[in-house]
């Protein structure tokens, strides 16, 4: 079942995202929209090329005779080539390609098949031995274990066409393309989230947790290949399954609270995270909704008279709701167990093993262990908007 559609219209880029929402889920004040949504932005076009700065700039002290000579120079460059291509490495993806996915994993498979046929032809033959192990071309026909194996060693072993290894932010836009393929394909396993491919996402988590933004040698930062767009595309974010909403909650509270840590995600709590309805002061009927973070301890104490700058805030987001941050909230607290509602001491739930779409209960009354956070959190901090959201906080501060 295809469920993420792209439609090219002269130079823009429409990405069509049906929703999982069922009908049911439309109660009293929890409206969850039943809708398809057109999801515009900044991420429409497929490649975007980072600015490279040119080190002749910084020659401003040259003799005149000299200056004169680099700048005929430069000219003829230009006239020889008046369209210079930047780097291969600094051309990078803002959507998915699950062609690229693909053509990864087939080559990945050839490798290691051919891999194994080698090993086999250098042992004896044991007498019974069971049909030898090979992995299949058609990714969606492998088994749920043998994507799982396949996808846990291609984590250390997967390589491009000239054997070059893979960055990891590289390889996990690769695994998203997968994913995306898979979702297009009639799968609907997630390897990110489904219990059967745990031990690829602790493979994969080893890998990613050392990665840091890259510098290019002229001193820019290399964003990483990852976009927030790229796991809307392959249903990492939205509320697609109990553990999908989850990461959504965890992605939000990171990119506008700047929770970039497992022990400040650890401290958010139902009864910190709050619903905040203003009026217009002209108009009262008028109104705008947010959902409220107290930040950190600060300077604050015991009767201090808490102020809005205190808050860092999620806006609504009324022309998306399917990527509204009030309406997910609104959902998560739906699919919560009453017990748990305005505990002081948890937020992220543990989602349930087994759930339907219209289950009343997504989730247990047990916070989510501080190991599954740090996964989730791990994968969240190599989205490209949350670099630039932490760059522009640490500008700040300094």
């Amino acid at each position: 079942m295809i469920t993420v559609s792209t439609k090219i219209l002269s130079t823009t880029t429409e990405e069509v995202v049906h929703s999982l929402f069922p009908a049911q889920f439309m109660n009293g004040n929890i409206h969850i929209p039943v809708a398809v949504q057109t999801v515009g932005g900044a991420y429409s076009g497929t490649t975007q090329a980072l600015h490279i700065w040119d080190p002749q700039q910084q020659h401003q002290h040259v003799q005149d005779g000299e200056a004169q000579e680099q700048h005929l120079h430069l000219q003829a460059q230009t006239e020889a080539e008046p369209q210079l291509e930047p780097p291969p490495e600094l051309v990078l993806p803002n959507t998915l390609k699950p062609e690229e996915g693909l053509e990864v994993w087939r080559l990945w498979v050839q490798r290691k098949n051919a891999e194994l046929d080698k090993n086999e032809q250098n042992k004896l033959a044991p007498i019974g031995r069971r049909q030898p192990l090979r992995f299949q071309d058609d990714l969606v026909s492998s088994s749920v274990g043998e994507l799982n194996l396949a996808l846990s060693l291609m984590t250390q072993e997967a390589r491009g066409l000239e054997e070059e290894p893979f960055e990891p932010d590289s390889l996990y836009y690769v695994f998203l393309c997968i994913q995306k393929y898979m979702f297009e394909n009639g799968r609907v396993d997630d390897i990110f989230s489904d219990q059967y491919y745990s031990r690829f996402c602790q493979c994969l988590h080893k890998i990613l947790e050392e990665w840091r933004p890259s510098v290019h040698p002229l001193g820019y930062i290399i964003p990483s290949h990852v976009t927030e767009e790229m796991l809307w595309e392959c249903k990492q974010l939205g509320a697609h399954s109990p553990s999908t909403l989850l990461t959504t909650l965890m992605y939000f509270n990171t990119k506008y609270f700047h929770l970039t840590t497992v022990e400040q995600h650890m401290k958010v709590a139902f009864s910190k995270v709050l619903r905040h309805t203003k009026k217009n002061p002209i108009n009262p009927k008028d109104k705008s909704t947010s959902i409220r973070y107290l930040k950190g301890v600060g300077p604050h104490h015991v009767g201090q008279k808490v102020t809005d700058d205190m808050y860092a805030e999620q806006a609504e987001d009324p022309e998306n709701p399917l990527r509204c941050p009030i309406k997910l909230y609104d959902f998560y607290l739906f699919k919560c167990p009453q017990t748990a509602k305005g505990r002081n001491d948890t937020y992220y739930l543990t989602p349930e093993p087994v759930v339907a779409p219209n289950s009343p209960i997504w989730y247990s009354t047990q916070p989510i262990t501080s190991e599954q956070l740090e996964h989730m959190l791990t994968r969240i901090m190599m989205v490209r908007e949350i670099q630039e959201i932490i760059s522009i906080t640490q500008a700040n501060v300094h």
